[in-house]
């Protein structure tokens, strides 16, 4: 028991930094782009490089943004008073862990209370911590004022009420929301592929024509002309 407490502990910590980085390390970029890796059912495979990558779970997605400002004094920020709501069915270790760094996020929003990228971290870990309620009111701030984050946020927002608060009207405002701001972002038309194909508007021509829509943004992607064969063989 002790050493999967370690495992778990050391996953989380490995996961943490990747956060981290991915974060920060987007603020330097000259336009927005998606991140290097690949995504599956939910969860993102980061590569690390040398043979090693990390499976982050459903609902945290790390993409790489512009350089224009982080940060909005539009609308009031949301109150970080309150308990930190962490889900009991995790590790005891990796529920300290997730509390330590979002304490140290709220200290550091406190201190600057309109930083946005901070707004969008602390969704992450609120969602990495199962307060599904929390992840929200943070991303949403996000996407409460235009930023060159408000796609990530959506993005976000729409993973989450697609696959864990099942509000697929919601689900679907957020990803076409995040796909007006960033067309480039093939993982929002899968996703809403996916929904359209098994939960929601089944038996429609949504799913057709969202896949019509990415490839016209985004001429010959082969992900979404798998997907468009997927829906001409089905048809036949």
């Amino acid at each position: 028991m002790q050493n999967n407490g370690y495992l778990w502990g050391a996953a989380l910590a490995v996961l943490i930094i990747i956060v981290g980085v991915f974060t920060f390390r987007a603020y330097q970029a000259a336009a927005p782009s998606p991140t290097a890796s690949s995504t599956s059912m939910g969860t993102t495979t980061v590569d690390l490089g040398g043979g090693n990558s990390v499976t982050l779970p459903p609902g945290v997605t790390l993409e790489q943004v512009g350089s224009t400002t982080a940060s909005h004094t539009a609308v009031q920020p949301p109150s970080l008073m309150g308990a930190i709501v962490i889900s009991p069915t995790l590790a005891p270790d990796v529920q300290a862990a997730l509390r330590v760094n979002e304490q140290n996020l709220i200290t550091q929003l406190k201190a600057a209370p309109t930083r946005l990228d901070l707004w969008l971290k602390l969704g992450v870990y609120r969602k990495m911590a199962g307060d599904y309620a929390g992840a929200q009111v943070a991303w949403q701030y996000v996407v409460s004022s235009p930023s060159n984050l408000s796609y990530v946020a959506y993005g976000n927002l729409g993973e989450l009420n697609l696959d864990f608060l099942k509000n697929y009207p919601k689900a679907e405002a957020d990803y076409k929301a995040a796909i007006s701001l960033n067309p480039q972002v093939i993982d929002y038309y899968r996703e809403l592929f996916l929904m359209y194909t098994t939960v929601y508007k089944v038996g429609t021509t949504a799913a057709a024509d969202i896949i019509a829509q990415g490839l016209k943004a985004n001429p010959n992607n082969p992900d979404l002309l798998q997907l468009q064969q997927q829906i001409q063989t089905k048809s036949q």
